[in-house]
């Protein structure tokens, strides 16, 4: 995974006052603030639908436990205006998207080489800009009726997706003559685009046929993926691409596909629990959770490296959000680590690998995206995912105190009294409350878990204003705007996910798999061994989401028909995904503490090495110990 470079950072950079080259000239100066007035606008329209989407699911929880009746509008309107939210905010989240594209297409080419690569990911990337613009308009002019729930025309719910596109193009033209962009290379790639269009779907002077649109589909994806394009435009351009070839589905049809794949309930958590995170990190509350941690193991041998575990324990089972955990802890602890003796490296590892946490301690936002896509209950999930989130951080303490004591830093200190223990705990108790209500709220059936998604943001508004009242509303807002960008990426590449799926599906891809694995390895335990070393290797290349979109459908039958337990399975994959943010050569989790800090990226994976092998360890035990991740489940279900 990238840093976050878009393809024209990867280009040789022209000698200046040349186009495209360093001066910053009059043309650069406006589309560039053009830009920025586009990603303002969107950005506020983005925390204005977040927000319609926390007060439409709260009135659904109202309804039904003040009034003793609901809204029967409640869920289509929640998924509407996620539809919405994701494709009004998608030219934010496109350009942000480049984290999740692959750079090993340009960085192994001379500069000429590289402006090649990334001329043509840009076509990509207009191309499929375009043909979402024409098959949005299609599929919203063939759409006919009215919602039977929420009385307004049926094609409204479309409309969205060309007028999303349209600023989509309008924003790679902007990029294309920005400041320091290979202004040259970014209208070449567009005015290739269009001619590609043209006379692929305009003129149709040529076509695209294949016997088996499955392979060509897999060809496209593996193509434009080394080329740079982010996995979720390469999943629909594949999409697009094969269903023309084999006349599968009209692209009209395709985007439908797209909005009915983002289009489950339980999938409006993820941006309530993305919101969450972001209003507990400005409200106080992650503070009081790091305080607590300090007391609790600050004494022990690499003391302020194990609160940064305990910390993520403990906004584990508040958030679900990785990312949220290691930028926060990154700017929060560093300095004082650094201060104490501890290498910039050595802290930087340590949060990327605790930051692993959050998304495999409940509530879990990668547990909600393998919910989605195996149909497997989400408080099962969350309950499984307690004891190996707990053993996992068991596992990371018991490798700071080996690294610290080998490397003679962080020594021990007496343990604290029970004195100075209570504050921060009592401090604490209002943070740690939100994991009891949600978990409870889950299990005994009070909440789904989108609702205790709604929970986790009214209860991190409420304890943030009014108790610690350390938030206030521009801070409440400017959460609200990144989380709605967060929440379009993720929406986004859910939905993209669906045609390519059924693509797959159509070539019974999965059932060829299923035949194979069957035929060849038929033992549970060498199946897993198999799965698990397939999503390692796919975990060092691309982002959990797109692995877990692409691998889930076609593994899941397999696992079903070895016994295997879903929800064990999905456990398997949360933690196996999430070790691909700490794995060279594109870990995220190592990318954003090393950027925060002006750490090495290259001595950060060094130093992260040993506890990924760890790691390891705790997924094979997790693996082949069904009982860590089902004992609760059977308990309490």
């Amino acid at each position: 995974m990238s840093q976050g470079l878009s393809t024209s950072q990867f280009e040789a950079e022209p000698p200046a006052g040349q186009p495209g080259g360093g001066s910053v000239d009059g043309i650069g100066r406006v589309a560039g603030a053009i830009r920025a007035g586009i990603d303002e606008i969107l950005s506020h329209l983005g925390a204005a639908l977040l927000t319609a989407i926390i007060l439409v699911v709260l009135g659904g929880v109202v309804s039904r436990y003040v009034f003793n009746a609901s809204f029967s509008w409640t869920e289509e309107g929640g998924l509407w205006l996620f539809t919405f939210l994701i494709f009004t905010v998608l030219p934010i989240a496109t350009r942000r998207s480049r984290h999740i594209a692959l750079d090993i297409g340009q960085s192994l080419l001379p500069p000429l080489g590289r402006r090649v690569v990334a001329t043509l990911a840009t076509a990509t990337i207009a191309y499929t800009i375009i043909r979402l613009f024409t098959a949005g308009l299609g599929i919203a002019s063939l759409t006919s009726g009215t919602s039977i729930t929420l009385g307004l025309p049926a094609w409204w719910q479309y409309a969205v997706i060309p007028a999303s596109a349209a600023m989509l193009f309008v924003c790679q033209i902007l990029e294309a003559l920005e400041p320091g962009s290979d202004r040259r290379g970014g209208l070449v790639a567009i005015g290739l685009a269009v001619i590609a269009w043209l006379m692929i779907d305009v003129v149709e002077v040529m076509g695209i046929e294949s016997g088996n649109p499955a392979v060509l589909l897999g060809i496209a994806f593996v193509v434009t993926l080394l080329l740079g394009v982010p996995v979720a435009y390469c999943m629909l351009f594949a999409a697009f691409l094969a269903s023309d070839a084999g006349d599968l589905l009209p692209p009209a049809a395709v985007v439908h596909n797209v909005v009915v794949g983002s289009s489950k309930f339980v999938l409006l958590a993820v941006p309530l629990f993305i919101a969450a995170a972001q209003i507990m990190n400005a409200g106080g509350l992650t503070v009081r959770l790091i305080a607590l941690a300090r007391a609790l193991v600050g004494h022990l041998r690499g003391g302020l490296a194990q609160v940064n575990v305990v910390t993520s324990v403990f906004f584990g089972f508040d958030s679900g959000s990785s990312t949220a955990d290691a930028s926060l802890l990154a700017k929060m602890t560093v300095p004082e680590m650094v201060r104490n003796g501890y290498p910039a490296s050595f802290c930087c590892a340590v949060i990327a690998a605790s930051a692993i946490l959050p998304n495999i301690i409940p509530p879990s936002i990668a547990m909600l995206i393998f919910a989605s896509i195996a149909n497997v209950s989400v408080g099962k999930l969350f309950l499984a995912g307690i004891v190996p989130g707990l053993l996992i951080a068991a596992l990371l303490m018991v490798m700071v105190y080996v690294q610290a004591r080998r490397m003679g830093y962080g020594h021990a200190q007496t343990a604290p009294s029970w004195r100075t223990l209570s504050s921060p705990l009592l401090m604490a108790i209002p943070a740690l409350m939100l994991s009891v209500l949600i978990i409870g709220g889950i299990r005994f059936g009070i909440v789904t878990a989108t609702e205790a998604g709604v929970v986790a943001v009214i209860y991190a508004l409420g304890t943030g204003l009014f108790f610690y009242r350390d938030l206030n509303l521009p801070a409440v807002w400017r959460g609200l705007r990144e989380s709605s960008i967060d929440s379009a990426m993720v929406g986004f590449m859910i939905g993209v996910a669906a045609p390519f799926a059924w693509v797959l599906v159509s070539g019974r891809i999965p059932q060829g798999f299923l035949q194979f694995m069957l035929a060849y390895v038929s033992e549970g335990w060498a199946v897993l061994l198999c799965l698990n070393a397939l999503m390692l290797f796919a975990g060092a290349f691309l982002d959990l989401t797109a692995i877990m979109l692409i691998v889930v459908p076609i593994a899941l039958p397999l696992v079903l028909q070895l016994g295997i337990d879903p929800v064990h399975f999905g456990i398997i994959v949360v933690v196996n995904l999430m070790l691909g943010g700490l794995t060279p050569p594109y870990g995220l989790l190592v990318f954003i503490p090393s950027a925060i800090t002006g750490t090495s990226v290259q001595a950060t994976f060094r130093a992260v090495m040993p506890f990924l092998a760890i790691l390891i360890l705790g997924l094979v035990l997790i693996t082949y110990v069904p009982s860590i991740s089902l004992a609760l489940v059977q308990a309490a279900f």
